[in-house]
């Protein structure tokens, strides 16, 4: 008589044959024990080339194109910032005035040929506060950079933690089809002596098959999360080169919710960025009432008069008929200022300054809903996270122990004939259910604490 047992612990199958024949036990044990040092070494190898989360994420702050193109946008907004301190190039102009159509020598035949340069000043600090105003963009831009990068951190976190849960799951899949096999065998040995019917092989053999389809898709699974990885680490799409961990750590928190909610006030990019908002719509408004200063410019002109002065009806009788005067030289000079203030268009810069004020108490009542929602978020992945931790401890202490025990005591009746095929199965499927849920109970901790980290803004 074969006797089946079945053993899984941390994601390692162990299967045990009780034969009767008694100088065939201690060879098992042998066995046993040279199985479980080579799994213990090949576990060590494998687990010495895997890839840690935070090596991914150190990978990803190298290689994610999107964090590089807001990288650049910084570089961009602070040349910007730096471009607007600067004042408005000077204006050269040059005039040749009345020229005769048969004359060919502008130089000369030109009644005055003049040169002049003019530069406008900015007054009342307009260049300072648009600095300012572009210094508060790139702020704006950096916070989106934090935001996109915790953000990133906390998917990548997610992405692993599933691909983890996937191959846990790959694990305890296979191990029962393992089991499966072992008591098809066992089943099928019966079924020749006639120990058994036919219906009771075709169960397990059906039982088989449909875990093998299952093995199938989980693979698939797998493929496809890994797909999604490679997007957000910057490597090529199809690279099959991840590692994972088989044992992670069990990480947990030390802060309570009130302190969470602090620091996520505090801390959070997004929440942080409608701030920044604020403040450069602030500076945005001082740069409008700068616009109400009126601009200075100054010119000068220097002016050669080759045949001489001008005569009109006012010059002196006896310069008529002279011969032409020799050449003359002369300059002026010339202020301007504008007039912003005036009634036909100061309306322009009040009503700037009304649109700025409505968008700044916009942004502090968006700010106020967005840290409302945050919080909701936050509270809500808290519960996860307990929820996660008070699962793991149940389905390792009292869970999967109660249904192992259930598992191999329906064994037991089939093999004393006590009790069917199916409900055997029936058992160890129960059992694998299980096992998956403890691996869930895991992943879903670790990506509830990815979650709070998302929230809180910070790595904890």
């Amino acid at each position: 008589m074969v006797d089946v047992k079945w053993k899984m612990g941390n994601g390692i199958s162990n299967f045990e044959f009780r034969i009767s024949n008694l100088s065939l036990v201690s060879f098992k044990y042998l066995y046993k024990r040279v199985f479980i040092i080579l799994i213990t070494i090949f576990s060590f190898f494998e687990n010495s080339f895997a890839q840690s989360v935070d090596s991914l994420i150190n990978e990803a702050m190298l290689n994610n194109p999107y964090l590089k193109s807001i990288e650049q946008k910084i570089y961009s907004g602070q040349y910007r910032a730096e471009s607007v301190d600067y004042l408005p190039p000077p204006t050269l102009g040059v005039q040749f005035d009345q020229i005769p159509i048969k004359e060919i020598n502008i130089w000369n035949s030109a009644i005055s040929n003049s040169l002049s340069l003019s530069q406008m000043f900015p007054l009342g600090g307009k260049l300072s506060a648009m600095n300012k105003v572009e210094l508060q963009n790139v702020e704006v831009t950096k916070r989106d950079y934090d935001s996109y990068k915790i953000n990133l951190i906390a998917q990548i976190k997610m992405q692993y933690y599933n691909i983890w849960q996937i191959e846990r799951k790959l694990d305890v899949q296979q191990g029962t089809i393992d089991l499966l096999n072992n008591i098809l065998s066992s089943v099928d040995v019966s079924y020749q002596v006639n120990r058994i019917n036919q219906a009771d092989l075709l169960t397990v053999k059906s039982e088989v098959a449909s875990n093998n389809a299952q093995l199938v898709i989980l693979k698939k699974q797998r493929e496809a999360e890994i797909y999604k990885l490679n997007k957000l680490l910057g490597r090529k799409l199809n690279s099959n080169e991840i590692v994972i961990e088989k044992s992670i750590a069990e990480d947990s928190l030390t802060y309570s919710q009130d302190e969470l909610e602090t620091i996520l006030i505090d801390s959070n990019p997004s929440l942080r960025k409608m701030g920044t908002m604020i403040e450069m719509n602030k500076a945005m408004v001082n740069a409008n009432n700068s616009e109400l200063v009126p601009d200075l410019m100054i010119e000068g002109m220097f002016m050669r008069m080759p045949q001489g002065m001008i005569l009109t009806s006012q010059s002196d009788i006896s310069m008529i008929g002279m011969e032409s005067a020799s050449t003359e030289y002369m300059y002026s000079l010339m202020a301007s200022i504008t007039l912003p203030f005036v009634p036909w268009s100061s309306g322009k810069y009040s009503n700037k300054e009304e649109e700025l004020l409505s968008d700044i108490k916009g942004i502090e009542y968006e700010k106020n809903n967005m840290q409302r929602e945050m919080i909701t978020e936050l509270q809500t992945a808290f519960v996860k996270l307990k929820t996660a931790q008070e699962l793991i401890n149940l389905y390792s202490k009292e869970v999967i122990p109660s249904y192992e025990q259930a598992a191999e005591s329906q064994l037991a009746n089939y093999q004393n004939n006590r009790t069917n095929i199916t409900t055997v199965i029936d058992s160890y499927r129960m059992l694998l259910m299980q096992r998956m849920n403890f691996y869930m109970a895991q992943a879903d901790r670790q990506m509830a604490i990815a979650e709070i980290e998302m929230m809180v803004g910070k790595r904890l």
